[in-house]
């Protein structure tokens, strides 16, 4: 029995701190049963290098004993953390057990980073003028043994860091997305090991990312924040005790980029022959190529400290696929619809400098079978300029797309030869530049994984795949929409999708970070509107409720709500609560008669009048909406102990249930507005439907699925609820049997025709005429019933205290087995069933310090504590 992954601020050896009151974690782990937590004891100490336990005699912090059975979200309350510093932490666990008692300890650590801006000494340096870009750098001496390196960087819009001649971290878009005017953040890494004793050399490449998108080719729509600007701060700690600093200042220099364009929408221009190794070595010296750099003003926002796992490259895909499709012209197919960029190897006979080489990424192909970017962006291109090198590497550096295709022009694919009649090809181009090598880098945080799913049925297996993949490809640094053509921060998704996002990956600190970014962007009269961060302004000239529409803005509310029950972690509830009740008295000032009457509605339902709400009234769609946010208020005030507020929202919620029944209930048939499916769904999982008229309502929900022949035509909003109504009242049935249909649009339609990702409508692969994007993941909740229904782990939405969980697997037909897994806080839960002679079998892991209800179709069956524990029940 062991204490392990000890966390600050959710994540492991935190190196950038940002806040003053950082929170701690960690989980047992062990193969007694029925392991406890009985109490705690947090220490920390200030200490200078990793080598050192305790350079400080005393703690900053002693909690003492304390008899709880918490480890997670646990607040530091010692001595006020000093800005840049390392602190060593210590839990010491009592842990009782089936046989006995133990006492066990672990330790981690974590660094503070700038907490103000008297901490930055330097100042900013960067462009002067759209699509002109820079290199920076700074050569300095090392002379004495360095004990403690630490480097600050906050590069807009992204940043590429050397030192020595390495990249400073493996991390790529770096810094994270927000609304510049209030928030910009910087990353930090701990360098000591890339210092030479003598020459050094840092070396900075800036790209505009969400920052600056000036247009110039493919945009969806320009805005700016300013130019490229960079603040860099080295700390060096000596080990004779002296310290040192290396800032951006006016003795930088800077040398043209060989990036000659950049846009995160548009793609990226390389010129191989601008980039010199040379320039990373601190022995190279800088002749008049280089000039001093120009000091610019700093952004408006705040410097805060990136709270968020870095994104990375994740994953590798090869071509299934390569082929000539017209003279000059290879289509290299990567098998797989994701996120990210194309990596290509050249080689040459070394006198090809200046020539081009040009990649058209996209996700689908046209009736010629070239690559089509109708939906995605025309004319978004990766376009590298060849050096005089035989060897030679590209990938873009700062911007990335969705795709499955690469059309290259320009070179030739290894073991192909030269094509007669190649269009553009001079006659004495005998001997064109080589493609070894082609990949395509998958980009996401490096977040952990947080469950997985299999079962018996292929179909559902390749359905989890698809929407996992859209998931992954639209986690950035805040969740996009898609990953071409906006790449913005829709809400709506991050509370529909909400649990299934968190049953498949660690995103704690994410949502975290996506509140700050409502906060950022909330209006002075409350209002949060559709897309954080407001990127994009002037949609209401098409429908007002591209701004405001009830349904997307209530993530400021449900959100945390959600981290709340998955995470156990009230703090954003607590820490935002002000701009929740503002944005819910802002839709409170516009009902009418209780009832709001405005937005979206159902969007992207299935019907013939695509995209717009066409199945379900509005006003149903966006007063259950808004009944919701008041229940969930009402319960957070309550949390809080905030008691006049928790009475209002009831009085509230009171007023909402009598109206919304008076005005949309049909009380002889249990129907609401016309009983479509997100009608029924939404009333009934939001609570508006009286107890007496509940049979009714269901069973009208029912009498729609069946009579459709078990087709969907809930949307964008609806489905989530569709999803949650069917396992809440027992039908899991119908599921199965809506996730079986392949004929009509629908997840099975979508495997069956070929989608590798999910895509923004249900009938988006259609077959001679894919339409709207083929990688979204705002209709991934089918993910909750997987996970939730048949592997049985209700983590989300179910009422019991966060130690307790219920494990309630549904056996349905034409599923043999079923195999899944989910991250609680406090350790992975495993549900294994098979059905085998009219019984299923449940082998069942639940970890340390949880408390799962195993139940089958008639309820409970035992309550067990931590450990493998089996049971059965008939079917």
């Amino acid at each position: 029995m062991k204490i392990v992954d000890l966390k600050t601020d959710n994540r492991k050896d935190n190196n950038n701190v940002g806040r003053a009151i950082p929170v701690f974690g960690w989980r047992a782990e062990g193969t007694e049963r029925n392991i406890r937590q009985k109490s705690y004891r947090l220490q920390v100490w200030k200490t200078e290098s990793p080598e050192e336990i305790l350079a400080e005699p005393f703690p900053v912090w002693d909690s003492g004993t304390v008899c709880s059975s918490s480890m997670a979200n646990i607040p530091y309350e010692g001595k006020t953390l000093d800005s840049g510093s390392r602190y060593r932490w210590r839990v010491e666990c009592a842990l009782d057990y089936e046989d006995g008692e133990k006492n066990t300890t672990e330790e981690a650590w974590f660094e503070t980073g700038l907490f103000s801006m008297d901490d930055w000494k330097g100042c900013f340096i960067g462009e002067t003028e759209d699509h002109v870009y820079h290199l920076y750098r700074k050569a300095f001496t090392c002379e004495r043994k360095v004990k403690k390196a630490r480097l600050y960087v906050c590069g807009l819009g992204h940043f590429e860091c050397w030192l020595n001649g390495k990249r400073v971290s493996d991390h790529v878009l770096e810094p994270g997305w927000a609304d510049y005017d209030k928030t910009c953040f910087y990353t930090a890494y701990d360098v000591a090991g890339q210092l030479e004793n003598g020459k050094n050399a840092l070396l900075i490449k800036l790209g505009d990312g969400m920052f600056n998108v000036p247009g110039g080719r493919y945009v969806y729509f320009p805005r700016t924040y300013g130019k490229c600007k960079l603040l860099l701060q080295l700390e060096l700690l000596f080990e004779d005790g002296t310290t040192e600093r290396v800032v951006t200042d006016s003795s930088w220099k800077m040398t043209p980029s060989p990036i000659r364009f950049c846009c995160i929408y548009g793609g990226e221009d390389y010129d191989g022959r601008l980039w010199k190794e040379e320039y990373l070595s601190g022995d190279f010296e800088e002749d008049d190529r280089w000039e001093p750099v120009v000091c610019v003003e700093p952004p408006k926002g705040k410097l805060t400290a990136m709270p968020i796992e870095p994104l990375k490259v994740k994953k590798t895909y090869f071509p299934i696929r390569v082929e000539q499709i017209v003279p000059g012209v290879w289509l290299y197919d990567l098998g797989t619809n994701f996120s990210g960029w194309a990596r290509i190897h050249i080689h040459t006979d070394g006198n090809r400098a200046g020539a081009k080489i040009v990649l058209k990424p996209g996700e689908i192909l046209d009736e010629t079978g070239r690559v089509s970017q109708k939906v995605t962006g025309e004319s978004y291109a990766w376009t590298y300029i060849l050096n005089g090198e035989k060897e030679q590497e590209f990938a873009p550096d700062f911007t990335y797309t969705g795709f499955r295709y690469v059309e290259m022009t320009g070179a030739l694919p290894e073991g192909q030869h030269n094509p007669e009649g190649m269009e553009g090809t001079k006659a004495e181009d005998t001997d064109l530049p080589v493609i070894t090598g082609l990949t395509g880098e998958f980009i996401y945080p490096d977040a952990e994984q947080a469950g997985d799913f299999q079962c018996s049925n292929e179909l559902f297996n390749d359905i989890h795949q698809i929407v996992r993949q859209a998931i992954l490809s639209n986690t950035k640094s805040y969740f996009t929409d898609c990953p071409h053509r906006e790449k913005l921060g829709w809400l709506e998704q991050t509370h529909l999708i909400g649990p299934s996002i968190m049953y498949n990956l660690d995103v704690h600190n994410l949502y975290d970070k996506v509140e700050g970014d409502m906060a950022d962007t909330q209006w002075e009269n409350g209002l949060v509107p559709d897309i954080c961060p407001e990127y994009v302004t002037g949609f209401g000239k098409w429908h007002q409720g591209f701004v405001d529409s009830p349904e997307w803005g209530s993530a400021c509310i449900l959100n945390p709500w959600y981290v709340y029950k998955r995470y156990g972690d009230s703090a954003l509830l607590g820490r935002y609560y002000g701009n929740m009740k503002r944005y819910l008295d802002y839709l409170g000032s516009r009902t009418h008669h209780e009832v709001l009457h405005h937005g979206l509605g159902d969007w992207l339902d299935i019907g013939p009048c695509t995209p717009h709400s066409q199945n379900t009234p509005v006003p149903i769609v966006a007063t259950c909406i808004y009944y919701y946010d008041l229940k969930v208020m009402k319960e957070t005030a309550e949390l809080l102990g905030k008691k006049e507020d928790a009475a209002e929202y009831e009085a509230r919620m009171e007023r909402v249930f009598r109206e919304y029944n008076l005005q949309f209930l049909d009380d002889q048939t249990g129907r609401y507005g016309n009983g479509s499916q997100t009608a029924q769904a939404m009333s009934l999982v939001a609570g508006l439907v009286p107890g007496e008229m509940e049979k009714k309502a269901v069973q009208q929900l029912k009498e729609d699925i069946i009579k459709r022949n078990y087709a969907i035509t809930a949307g964008d909003i609806g489905h989530p609820f569709l999803i949650a109504a069917l396992m809440k009242y027992g039908l899991g049935e119908l599921l199965n049997e809506m996730t079986h249909i392949t004929e009509t649009p629908g997840y099975g339609y979508q495997v069956v025709n070929g989608a590798t990702t999910l895509t923004e409508e249900w009938d988006g692969p259609e077959p001679g005429h894919p339409h709207g994007s083929q990688n979204h993941l705002m209709l991934g909740s089918i993910e909750e019933w997987f996970y939730g229904g048949l592997g049985g782990i209700d983590i989300i939405r179910q009422d019991l205290p966060f130690g307790e969980v219920r494990i309630a697997p549904q056996a349905v037909k034409g599923i043999d087995w079923v195999k899944a897994w989910g991250m609680h806080p406090y350790g992975p839960i495993f549900v294994e069933w098979v059905k085998e002679d009219g019984a299923v079998t449940v082998n069942v892991e639940i970890p340390p310090n949880v408390t799962a209800r195993l139940e089958g179709p008639e309820g409970c069956i035992k309550v067990a504590g931590s450990g493998r524990h089996q049971y059965c029940f008939a079917v």
